[in-house]
């Protein structure tokens, strides 16, 4: 979808929340919420090409291995920041909160192999 198309969509989405706020409120709600997952997957489309590109750079370096778990930490970083976003714009900040403190200990724990590899790494080095 061309940015053109995506913006045009977007602002009919808005005017028409707008509208709708001051009839039915309920429907400005299911507006927003489709023009999000509308925003996500036109996002998530470009994503592909950025991804084969970087696994194909990896392909031939030491880090190949740890790939696909830079790629679980990209999504798990853009999949609950969404998620925060929406609780936030439905006035639900302290679930927010909670969704980003989530996704920071899933990280963690994803980059633990990371950061056992880089200690022996530098232990090599040193001995």
């Amino acid at each position: 979808m061309s940015e053109f198309k995506l913006c045009g969509i977007v602002i009919c989405g808005v005017v028409l929340c707008v509208v709708f706020k001051s009839i039915k409120s309920e429907y400005s709600l299911f507006i927003r919420l489709a023009l999000t997952v509308l925003i996500c997957m036109a996002s998530f489309t470009l994503f592909i090409p950025i991804l084969t590109y970087i696994e194909e750079i990896s392909q031939n370096t030491y880090f190949h291995n740890y790939f696909p778990i830079l790629i679980k930490i990209l999504g798990i970083g853009i999949i609950t920041e969404l998620t925060s976003e929406i609780c936030i714009d439905a006035n639900e900040a302290s679930i927010a909160s909670k969704i980003g403190l989530f996704a920071k200990v899933e990280i963690l724990v994803l980059t633990l192999p990371l950061l056992k590899s880089l200690l022996n790494m530098c232990n090599e080095l040193l001995n």
